[in-house]
């Protein structure tokens, strides 16, 4: 195919990958071909039988995916010319098709819309709403109570409440959006709703959250309102198999007040002993230490506020378990005050190591000191701050190269993009994080978690599977659901990979789980013997810089 100087546009489609239908994909490559302007403005798109050609399919499907695009009004077609790309593209490139609501990734771009959305209307609502306007969002409310205290779905009566809330913020182009998203989110809301209805005791949650809601517009508190839409949204999320998204945590909205940050729950102080024996030199290669809190001040803007959670305790836990050996990590609700972490790393003597935070100005010499201490890592969060760039990672890799040490990345490998091609370079070892942390109701499929496996398999990073918990749409041990992703961790390469408590298990929104069902999980994950053994000792070992010999 050339254009009009009889050169090959560079118009590479990407190979398709099984979609559920073959037009939607086909329009939906051209779509992003015209959104970025490979495609002009009244450009004469390429024939029927040159695109049947480049998509490898039959014309069928491309006369389905044209007629798709025009009803979408981004091509016109010409009796007897062929396809143009409509002069005014852009006017009609929104769209939500409400068939198109077939996957969990599906769901979860319209709630990353409803979640960025839904809460300014909440906030706008308590600010602006009049008494008129607040009485309907009463009526509202109360519509939707009789219908989930009956055991009913209450999908209109849900739709109807939040049309109040958003004409309530008097700002008609929220009130107009958030008609046209209503619209075209009832496959997800329904599904929302059946989970949500199973039985009283999820049907009342799901009432306090709207309830929530109410309250804060009735009260005229804005960023009550934002907290409480932010909270139901959250609570969606979960119920369409989205808990564990990067970004999506209630500590979104801790900055508006330090009251509003979220306390977590203890550890379970009675860890029970595991099923198998560990190996000498086992290792609980990520934890953290809190407190005390007048020794040990937490940054004013956390994401969460722990209880204490001491040396002696975390100790009593490893020996119930039969772990000998442990790395601390920095938490972030100490930022960069390393001081807790290096403290307990200094008191738990040789067995012990650590992974603190620090920015790329820190200088040679406290590296030096925090080498000396035991520390083997820096830990990197490039989702949760804000203006961390991939040059930013790579100036501190450089910097922490000469020491050996490694670079953790706390990342959501469903959402970072290029993974092999950004972290696969970089010049000192990568550690992933709790299984890459993504979803489990996404896939093992997923290109970003077969990059970071990719990487493993290379010998080019590490993983640790831990914090299952945060990634699982399972409320209780042993997230059965999480079971895959470990597996293949460990297969595309047991010799880089350790496992880790997480102790004390801060902002865990499900159940808090008992550490030596935690560790039964890695039995079922590999029940091999000297695999296992490998994962809790000889790889620790290695990673981390522990003499193998004193074990």
């Amino acid at each position: 195919m050339t254009d009009r100087s009889g050169k090959a546009p560079e118009r590479q489609f990407q190979a398709l990958n099984r979609p559920k239908r073959l037009s939607d994909e086909i329009a939906r490559q051209i779509s992003e071909r015209i959104a970025t302007g490979v495609f002009a403005p009244g450009e004469r798109m390429p024939t029927e039988a040159e695109l049947a050609v480049e998509f490898a399919v039959g014309r069928s499907a491309i006369r389905e995916a044209i007629a798709k695009l025009r009803q979408e009004g981004l091509v016109t077609t010409r009796q007897g010319v062929g396809a143009f790309v409509t002069e005014d593209p852009g006017a009609a490139s929104f769209q939500i098709d409400t068939d198109g609501l077939r996957t969990i990734e599906d769901f979860r771009h319209v709630m990353e819309l409803r979640m960025e959305l839904e809460v300014s209307v909440a906030a706008m609502a308590a600010r602006r709403r009049s008494r008129a306007q607040l009485e309907k969002v009463e009526e509202a409310f109360q519509a939707l109570k009789s219908r989930l205290e009956r055991g009913e779905a209450a999908v209109d009566e849900q739709h109807a409440f939040h049309r109040a809330i958003a004409i309530a913020s008097n700002n008609p182009h929220f009130r107009d959006f958030m008609q046209f998203l209503a619209s075209r989110i009832r496959v997800a809301l329904s599904v929302e709703t059946e989970r949500a209805t199973g039985g009283r005791d999820a049907a009342r949650k799901l009432l306090r959250e709207f309830e929530g809601i109410l309250t804060a517009v009735r009260l005229g508190d804005p960023d009550k309102a934002r907290r409480a839409a932010w909270f139901h949204l959250l609570r969606s999320a979960d119920r369409l198999g989205l808990r564990g998204l990067q970004g999506w945590e209630e500590s979104r909205m801790t900055l508006i007040g330090e009251n509003l940050i979220p306390v977590c729950a203890p550890a379970d102080p009675q860890p029970r002993k595991p099923r198998f024996t560990p190996p000498p030199g086992a290792c609980d290669c990520h934890a953290h230490i809190f407190g005390p809190e007048s020794r040990y001040p937490y940054t004013r803007h956390r994401t969460y506020t722990p209880p204490d959670a001491l040396l002696p305790a975390y100790k009593h836990m490893l020996a119930t378990l039969g772990i000998q050996r442990a790395v601390i990590v920095q938490p972030s609700v100490y930022g960069t005050d390393n001081r807790a972490t290096l403290d307990a790393i200094r008191a738990g003597g040789p067995d012990f190591r650590g992974v603190v935070v620090v920015d790329e100005n820190i200088d040679t010499a406290e590296m030096e000191r925090m080498h000396e201490a035991g520390v083997r890592g820096v830990r990197i969060n490039l989702l949760f701050k804000s203006g961390i760039e991939v040059s930013d990672v790579r100036r501190l890799a450089e910097k922490i190269a000469p020491f050996g040490w490694h670079m953790q990345m706390l990342i959501d490998v469903s959402e970072f993009a290029d993974i092999r091609e950004t972290l696969g370079r970089l010049p000192v070892d990568v550690v992933f994080d709790h299984l890459g942390h993504m979803p489990t109701s996404i896939g093992t499929d997923h290109p970003g978690f077969q990059e970071m496996l990719s990487l493993l398999a290379d010998g080019r990073a590490w993983a640790k599977i831990s914090g299952a918990y945060r990634i699982t749409s399972a409320s209780r041990t042993p997230y059965d659901d999480v079971a895959p992703y470990a597996r293949a961790i460990i297969a595309a390469n047991p010799e880089r990979v350790v496992w880790a408590s997480d102790w004390p298990h801060p902002y865990v929104n499900i159940p808090m789980p008992n550490d030596g069902d935690l560790l039964d999980m890695l039995d079922d994950w590999a029940p091999d013997a000297a695999t296992r053994d490998r994962i809790l000792a000889t790889n620790p070992a290695k990673l981390y810089g522990f003499e193998e010999s004193s074990f």
